[in-house]
């Protein structure tokens, strides 16, 4: 599914208006009634519910207006609230043709605050039209900061048109105060907002309608982010004939004194998702360690990192390596070297994770060489993304342009870990949704780099391979989440469920 920012919505609009020469009017009242039917579908039969409409002064008001007119077909019991005249000449119109089908509209200046709560509570349905995905700064003003409080203390159920009140489209920051719905319906395509929290948590039920913004108009447009779904995700190929050596070999270097666990989650990760071999290269009590969980691993112990160079000889082009989990920062400049020298070097698939990313960060420029010839994969949290970046977790988190940049920039496929992962190649953006707080414990992001390496394993394309593999990891979340609170290993006896061929 695509999504696009709020300029790019407006862009897609003016062309159906001057390309395509459909009236604004007829958009707005497409919009309007996509709203009508979406409260019939979650909420049933709505003859018998009361309505209260909040209207904007723009055009999210005067969808308000068609919504409200096309309620009273259905129910007397619709009233309308604005805080200023509307402000667009379609807003206007439809204003004036709610007016004439003898609809109730009350100004909210002349309303006690008490009449304005005791109404609110009242009704069954809210529906919040007041601001829509065009607004990009705070919310000042009082009046409409006050209302939208009463909203969130008062109303039984929200609708809010196109985006909650509030949430800026592009982000889904609250713009100083924002409206909780527990439905929204947009038009057209879905924003990053939606996705993003905190306008994700805001959104509640998000409902995508078409409102008739033609074929041609969006092919003209390419907006270059999308949300992942089932039916957009490829799967690991696996034909019945294959045997181990078909499938890329997978190396897993990491482990320390200090975290002991990482690299062999990594390693069984990738086992589990589906690779026929995988060599975990650590020390020799994480090796031990290992061979007593699963003895169908291929475990070599070192005594130091030199001992990682007689490795790197037998990792061909048809091969996946996995740096970095369960390493310490410990002879920082050896493993930077070591990275440096995969990069060169190395002719597979290389993934980049944890302390990996946290060494690969002094030195990023390494990226760039021209003589690199290992394609690569890295899997920071906002955290890491930061130092990788040198820019303030704030800055960079849920951050698409500036990962998509980082990309493009430095050549490589990043999945930019949290409750929305961000996918990109520098090209394109993926929003991952699937998942929840389950996953946020220690180890998980070592399986997600495991299954990642097992699907590369299995022929997928490196980004193909990390959006399947985030989609399903958020899927495994989602299946233990009714049972509490689990650790990282229980998640891979997960896997099996989740992750089928």
């Amino acid at each position: 599914m695509r999504i696009v920012t709020a300029s790019e919505m407006r862009q897609l609009e003016s062309t159906t208006f001057h390309e395509f020469l459909i009236d604004e009017e007829i958009l707005m009242e497409r919009a309007g009634i996509s709203v009508i039917e979406a409260m019939w579908n979650e909420l049933g039969d709505l003859r018998s519910k009361n309505f209260v409409v909040l209207c904007g002064p723009g055009n999210n008001g005067g969808d308000g207006f068609v919504i409200a007119r096309d309620l009273l077909n259905t129910t007397e019991a619709v009233r309308v609230v604005i805080l200023d005249e509307p402000k667009s000449g379609t807003a206007r119109k439809n204003f004036e043709r709610y007016v004439k089908q003898g609809g109730v509209v009350l100004k909210f200046d002349e309303l006690d605050p008490k009449f304005v709560s005791n109404m609110i509570s009242s009704a069954d349905v809210v529906v919040d039209a007041i601001f829509g995905t065009g607004l990009n700064k705070p919310i000042t003003n009082e009046r409409y900061a006050s209302l939208i409080e009463m909203i969130n203390f008062y109303s039984r159920y929200v609708v809010s048109v196109d985006i909650p009140s509030g949430v800026e489209a592009d982000t889904g920051k609250v713009l100083e105060h924002a409206v909780r719905a527990d439905m929204t319906v947009t038009f057209g395509f879905p924003k990053p907002g939606h996705f993003l929290y905190p306008g994700r948590e805001l959104t509640g039920k998000l409902k995508v309608a078409n409102i008739g913004i033609p074929q041609q108009a969006s092919t003209l447009l390419y907006s270059g982010m999308y949300l992942l779904t089932r039916d957009t995700i490829d799967r690991p190929q696996r034909p019945k004939w294959a045997y181990k050596g078909y499938f890329k070999r997978v190396y897993v270097i990491g482990g320390s004194e200090r975290y002991k666990g990482a690299p062999i989650l990594t390693a069984l990760a990738a086992q589990r998702s589906g690779a026929g071999y995988v060599k975990l290269i650590s020390t020799r009590e994480v090796c031990n360690l290992a061979i007593s969980i699963d003895p169908s691993l291929v475990c070599v112990s070192l005594e130091n990192l030199y001992g990682v160079y007689e490795i790197f000889q037998e990792m061909g082009e048809g091969t996946v390596c996995v740096l970095g989990p369960g390493w310490s920062l410990e002879d920082s400049e050896e493993k930077l070297r070591l990275i440096e020298h995969l990069l060169k070097d190395f002719r597979g698939i290389l993934i980049l994770d944890a302390d990996g990313l946290n060494i690969l960060a002094d030195r990023i420029e390494i990226l760039k060489n021209p003589d690199r010839k290992a394609r690569v994969v890295l899997t920071p949290h906002p955290g890491e993304f930061s130092r990788l970046t040198g820019k303030p977790v704030s800055e960079v988190r849920q951050n698409y342009n500036e990962l998509k940049s980082f990309c493009a920039e430095f050549n490589v496929v990043t999945i930019l870990k949290d409750a929305t992962s961000i996918i990109s190649d520098g090209n394109s953006v993926f929003f991952n949704v699937t998942g929840n707080s389950s996953l946020s414990k220690a180890g998980s992001g070592d399986i997600l780099s495991g299954i990642i390496a097992g699907f590369v394993s299995q022929h997928m394309e490196p980004l193909e391979a990390v959006k399947a593999a985030a989609y399903f990891f958020g899927l495994i979340g989602e299946s233990v989440e009714s049972e509490g609170m689990n650790s990282s290993y229980e998640l891979l006896n997960r896997m099996s469920m989740v992750i089928k061929w």
